[in-house]
């Protein structure tokens, strides 16, 4: 079972839940031969891994749909007969006998828990585990005496393929649960509708969705118009969507906010503010008032377009109105302001933000303690850090982040190790970008002894950046030796694969060193992940000035032989190396002329991206 490998904590546990439910089922079924034998399809269905506390018992979250696609109010429909028997004739069907009931309240259960797993696998973006799910629960349903799977189960199937972007897939399943006999819903649609017109923008599929709704007895709802649109206005089609608010009023569907919204969210990427905003004067007149999701993506274009004026009038007209500004609100805002070089104004906004009784957000106050650190106002930042935990705000180590990477930049070690006191003091605890930052403001002030022994001894947790640091400012300290050590560590103890970042520390200080052929080895293994141009550049300049022609050539051919296609760019800067270096002189020219024919062969040309895998 696919999914059991999701409970590796709780397995045990969850046997002893299946022992107890199959040695009850067994005991009240022990009677006769057509008891036994549904307890034999009880037994099949636990050893597939199937009970209500199997799927209550997957370690995840249970997530909020991305649309009401998969809305658990959604029953399954199934198709009717063909011939309806004659009343008059017809007698009404026994009761099932009590032991059926029992089975049939536990497939339900067992499909409820199943699609709350299905959704939660969905939601963390694991479309596979959702399709192999719910083809265990398919294969299950006639021994639970189910036909197939409802609706609901259905819809989840198809929200994760769409999310996933998988239309051929989607389709089959969609085409699937007709032959089982289930009847789609609006959601069902909707959900179509949004994979052509989200994810693969292939409208006219999209609008073949809607027209053929009526013939499964479903009609278009706002949510089937909205998504169409929503899909357009991405697009740039804005006239078309317009088209579509006309044909949906046609149908008796009525505009909601979120059908215009998209339209107005349009206006303002394509800088037709005028239009967005004419816009939401003709959803006043239309019965349809913007709310704040709606002014916020006003104030969002006009602060990109620098227009704060115009968004003090908004939020202005906000307050008249009626919305109430959200932290959104006043984030984007402020974040505009800093960027502009406002920082003052934008941490005056923060008592505006208290008077409307919002609780700042962790990224209002980066966008604050930003703003200080911008104007050295450090007993600011202090104080602001303090107040956090007075005024309730999430103070959390993003921000402490922030601020200890501006004193990095000022060279004040002491006071970023006082600031990684005081939030482990707070139970606030530091990541892996909190120790970069530490160990990067070590090193700047001659630390790197200390810097090493943190890592290496004290167990901070390190990534390429931690070791790209450390290797960079032990050559810059002439300690060579240590450099080549931590690249091999962090390659063969730590697991940590090299970065272009890494490869580049490693070839500059290798050539510095005298090491060429130890550079160019460097330089080949660099080539597993893709072709540098930056790399490339440096390591031929270098090679060039010590006249390495040999290695020059291997380099070369090397990258032919990783199946690199040739980009004359490359070329040009190689030839312009070789030149600046003073091959072009006649007692060298014979230099150049054999690199030619040794990086290029005949009638050859030269280098760009990666064809390999």
């Amino acid at each position: 079972m696919s999914f059991l490998r999701l409970l590796p904590q709780r397995l045990p546990r969850l046997i002893r839940q299946v022992e107890q439910d199959v040695e009850t089922v067994i005991h009240v079924l022990q009677p006769g031969p057509q008891q036994q034998q549904l307890a034999r399809q009880w037994l099949d269905l636990e050893r597939m891994g199937f009970s209500a506390s199997a799927a209550a018992l997957l370690v995840l979250p249970v997530p909020s749909s991305s649309s009401d696609d998969t809305d658990d109010s959604d029953d399954a429909k199934t198709l009717p007969p063909s011939l309806a028997p004659d009343p008059k004739v017809a007698s009404p069907p026994p009761p099932p006998p009590p032991q059926q009931q029992q089975l049939a309240r536990q497939w339900l259960d067992l499909e409820r828990d199943c699609n709350v797993a299905m959704k939660a696998l969905a939601r963390a973006g694991d479309a596979a585990q959702v399709a192999d799910l719910f083809a265990e629960l398919a294969l299950s349903s006639p021994a639970a005496g189910a036909a197939a799977p409802s609706v609901l189960s259905y819809n989840t199937l198809l929200n994760a393929l769409m999310e996933a972007g998988l239309a051929a897939e989607a389709r089959g399943v969609f085409d699937g649960m007709l032959a089982a006999g289930v009847a789609p819903t609006a959601s069902t649609f909707n959900i179509l509708v949004k994979l052509y017109a989200w994810r693969t923008a292939e409208f006219h599929h999209a609008y073949d969705e809607i027209h053929g709704m009526r013939g499964h007895g479903v009609a278009p709802d706002v949510g089937t118009f909205s998504t169409l649109v929503t899909g357009l206005c991405r697009a740039g089609r804005l006239d078309e969507a317009w088209g579509v608010l006309d044909w949906m009023m046609q149908e008796g569907c009525l505009p909601m906010v979120h059908t215009y919204t998209p339209i107005l969210h349009g206006y303002c990427r394509q800088g037709r503010i005028e239009e967005a905003r004419k816009l939401m004067d003709f959803m006043e007149g239309a019965g349809c008032p913007p709310n704040i999701v709606t002014y916020n993506v006003l104030i969002k274009a006009l602060c990109d377009d620098g227009r704060f004026d115009e968004v003090k009038e908004v939020l202005a007209e906000i307050k008249t109105k009626g919305p109430k500004p959200s932290a959104v609100t006043y984030n984007t805002y402020m974040d505009a302001l800093s960027k502009a070089g406002m920082a003052e104004k934008a941490v005056e906004l923060f008592e505006d933000m208290r008077c409307e009784g919002l609780k700042p957000t962790g990224f209002t106050l980066s966008i604050a303690l930003n703003c200080f650190c911008v104007h050295s106002k450090f007993s600011e930042v202090i104080r602001l850090l303090e107040r956090s935990t007075e005024l309730n705000w999430c103070a959390a180590v993003v921000a402490y982040n922030t601020v200890m990477s501006r004193l990095c930049d000022m060279e004040r070690w002491l006071a970023i190790l006082e600031l990684l006191a005081d939030m482990i003091k707070k139970g606030i605890i530091p990541n892996t970008r909190t120790f970069n930052i530490l160990i990067q403001s070590l090193c700047i002030r001659g630390k790197l002894s200390i810097a090493i022994n943190l890592v290496f001894n004290h167990g901070i947790p390190a990534n390429v950046v931690t070791y790209n640091t450390l290797i960079h400012w032990s050559y810059y300290h002439g300690r060579a030796s240590d450099a080549d050590s931590m690249f091999e560590y962090m390659k063969k103890v730590a697991n940590v694969a090299p970065d272009e970042v890494t490869y580049t520390i490693m070839v500059d200080g290798l050539c510095r060193q005298g090491k060429f052929d130890e550079a160019t080895d460097c330089f080949k293994e660099s080539l597993k992940d893709r072709l540098s141009k930056d790399l490339l550049t440096p390591l031929i300049n270098r090679l060039g000035r010590k006249e390495r022609i040999r290695n020059i050539v291997a380099v070369f051919r090397e990258i032919e032989r990783q199946g690199f296609v040739r980009n004359h760019m490359i070329f040009e800067d190689t030839v312009r190396s070789f030149c600046t270096v003073g091959f072009r002189q006649h007692t060298k020219i014979f230099n150049l002329e054999f690199l030619l024919e040794g990086i290029l062969g005949p009638g050859k040309e030269v280098y760009p991206a990666h064809n390999g895998p």
